[in-house]
């Protein structure tokens, strides 16, 4: 770059789901909380961009951003025809540095190399994979929505009707338990400000009912899973 630039985007995993950043000094850098299949398919689709006619124009090569209507082919064309030395100046472009050795970094660290034999090689979806899951959203605001999110985007995984109940079995005994915690934490609160009065004792007793009985509906979720899992081979 060569001006300052009017204003500088700081994103986050909490608002984007895959950032990549290619600093003028160092290794780029990649964050992502997206299904490798989707992720996949972004990188691919910025790689293509970049390698046709309409992603070497002026503002993809000095923004990394796709080309407008204006930089594209047509518009290439007149400029060619207008100056000699412009058209042989961007005969020369490259492809933005580093852009080949983040793709390489982020195919080898992440992403399938070749659909066909991901393809071919694609493992089932097992309990562990969503218990994986939960633990990598555990700091989301609801980590059970998140990792069901995840699981249903995921099309890599093969999964037979077993493994898919398995998969709803873990995940509904997470959001169980995120229920039974919620509970208990209004049970506290209100016990906290009011203390145990006879107006407040029904309340409580109310509270502490229902956390027991997703408590226990968690419990035999977990239970029927940890059956399941024994009894597969």
């Amino acid at each position: 770059m060569n001006r300052v630039p009017d204003a500088v985007a700081v994103a986050s995993l909490d608002t984007h789901r895959l950032i990549v950043t290619v600093p003028n000094d160092g290794p780029a850098e990649v964050s992502c909380n997206l299904p490798r299949p989707v992720a996949a398919s972004v990188l691919r689709q910025i790689a293509d961009g970049l390698d046709s006619p309409a992603g070497r124009c002026e503002t993809a090569l000095a923004t990394g951003r796709p080309c407008p209507v204006q930089d594209g082919p047509a518009a290439l064309l007149a400029a060619a025809e207008a100056g000699p030395a412009f058209a042989r100046g961007m005969a020369k472009a490259q492809r933005p540095a580093g852009l080949d050795a983040l793709l390489d970094h982020v195919a080898a660290a992440m992403l399938p190399a070749d659909d066909d034999q991901a393809a071919e090689e694609s493992d089932a979806l097992t309990a562990d994979d969503v218990r994986a899951a939960l633990d990598f959203n555990a700091e989301e605001r609801d980590p059970a929505l998140a990792t069901l999110r995840d699981v249903l985007l995921d099309s890599t995984a093969t999964r037979t009707p077993e493994q898919a109940l398995a998969a709803a079995r873990v995940i509904l005994t997470a959001h169980a338990r995120q229920v039974a915690a919620l509970v208990e934490a209004h049970y506290r609160a209100t016990r906290t400000r009011f203390g145990l009065t006879r107006s407040s004792r029904g309340l409580l007793t109310g509270y502490e009912g229902a956390r027991k009985i997703v408590t226990a509906y968690a419990d035999g979720l977990a239970d029927e899973q940890a059956l399941a899992e024994q009894a597969t081979p």
